[in-house]
């Protein structure tokens, strides 16, 4: 399987990558504060942790090949990987930023004093002292001009996947805003007569039955997936060298 999917990445032109929340590492449970904690456990996470790591492998796979990210996660570890940030649109939000309804700001200053004094009211934002919450898509009136900008720049890029030979990898999406990736990217596969999608999902892997000759379904868990695949793909290049 892992070499059928490398072929598949190999011979593409371009690449469309979609990041779902099996991705995303679990957290602890925390009885308060736990926004603040869960933030703050993805901001400790080491630059060694498997989700990294499985970012980085799946770049070196893409190579130099034009690709996107769509990404569903507000953990920002894809931004500590290999993948360049202007490559990656997060629809859903940051749990490093949070928002008052008229500001973006950046958690990590505030957060260490919420959690320091175990009190959220000291969450305000420092331009208008309005109280803050986190840039997620779970926050009431969730300021979407946060992501606008690359989300037009990724609408412009899918333009370019016309009639060209189109990878889609999907990892770990399922049923969350299925019209952020997983119609919109089963409607690519369809449209697109040059296109092939990988979906690869420890919970739904299935495919349409329109996509039976055009997709292929890996029912793991994406990191150990990609981290497998990673290695295959450089032990074949050790080999060929």
């Amino acid at each position: 399987m892992e070499q059928k999917i490398l072929e598949l990445i190999n011979d593409a032109e371009m690449v469309l990558i979609g990041i779902g929340t099996e991705f995303s590492p679990q957290t602890p449970q925390y009885d308060t504060l736990e926004a603040y904690r869960r933030s703050s456990y993805y901001e400790e996470l080491s630059d060694d942790c498997e989700q990294i790591r499985a970012y980085n492998k799946l770049r070196s796979l893409v190579g130099a090949k034009p690709y996107f990210v769509v990404t569903l996660n507000t953990d920002d570890l894809i931004y500590r990987s290999a993948f360049e940030d202007d490559l990656i649109v997060a629809p859903c939000g940051s749990m490093a930023k949070l928002q008052c309804g008229e500001h973006i700001v950046e958690a990590d200053e505030i957060r260490r004093s919420v959690l320091n004094a175990g009190d959220e009211r000291l969450a305000v934002c420092p331009e208008c002292g309005k109280p803050l919450q986190f840039h997620t898509i779970e926050a009431e009136n969730y300021m979407e001009q946060g992501y606008l900008p690359m989300w037009e720049k990724y609408k412009k890029w899918l333009q370019c996947t016309l009639n060209r030979r189109l990878c889609i990898l999907e990892l770990g999406v399922g049923f969350q805003y299925p019209q952020v990736i997983r119609w919109p990217f089963e409607k690519i596969a369809m449209y697109n007569q040059k296109a092939h999608l990988i979906r690869v999902s420890a919970k739904f892997p299935q495919l349409a039955e329109e996509l039976s000759q055009k997709g292929v379904s890996v029912p793991e868990h994406p990191v150990q997936f990609l981290l497998k695949a990673g290695d295959e793909s450089e032990k074949k290049l050790q080999m060929d060298g």
